[in-house]
């Protein structure tokens, strides 16, 4: 009888689903390895031989968490208003069924190990591309505010659940904090 024959890139594809709601959903230095390779149906050893360490599969799972590519199509005209209208209508995360990078990127900032991991990736798949896309000087300067005003009500809409935020209007939120990251995107 043959053994069942197994496939390395769907493996390697479940080890980061399981990863990725695991640190989701706790802080780096309480996931374990065992946790992961439990969830994905694997031995311990096989998450270290695809990916070599807890650290480099942390890093794996943040790719693409911080992408802001496919909002960036057209004029830069309205991007203050349509981030703020995208982090008020994206619905509750769930961190226990799915990936969530905020939550990730939260949990990460307080860890000397893990804050340049995530600051890294968000440099790279968020203010980077937003820079490039910015006229006139300071564009990675004004490109990180941009990106600070949208963590923040991200944070306060999301992980904080502020009382305010979802009981105020959109067109409230967008005129306070939509114009202070256009005036960024703008300057």
């Amino acid at each position: 009888m043959k053994s069942p024959t197994r496939n390395a890139g769907e493996t390697r594809e479940r080890i980061l689903a399981a990863a990725r709601i695991w640190f989701s959903r706790d802080n780096y230095q309480n996931v374990g390895i065992r946790d992961i390779a439990a969830d994905a149906g694997v031995d311990a050893a096989l998450v270290n031989r695809y990916f070599g360490s807890k650290e480099k599969l942390f890093a794996k799972v943040l790719e693409g968490g911080f992408l802001l590519e496919e909002h960036l199509t057209g004029d830069l005209c309205d991007f203050g208003a349509y981030m703020v209208a995208r982090i008020m209508a994206d619905a509750e995360p769930q961190p226990d069924r799915e990936f969530d990078a905020l939550r990730v990127l939260l949990r990460a900032a307080g860890s000397q190990l893990t804050a340049p991991i995530v600051a890294e990736r968000f440099h790279a798949e968020f203010v980077q591309p937003l820079a490039a896309r910015l006229r006139g000087p300071d564009a990675e300067l004004r490109a990180a505010l941009a990106a600070s005003y949208i963590i923040g009500l991200a944070t306060m809409r999301h992980a904080l659940l502020s009382p305010f935020l979802p009981h105020t209007s959109l067109d409230q939120v967008a005129a306070r904090t939509g114009s202070a990251i256009q005036a960024c995107i703008d300057s």
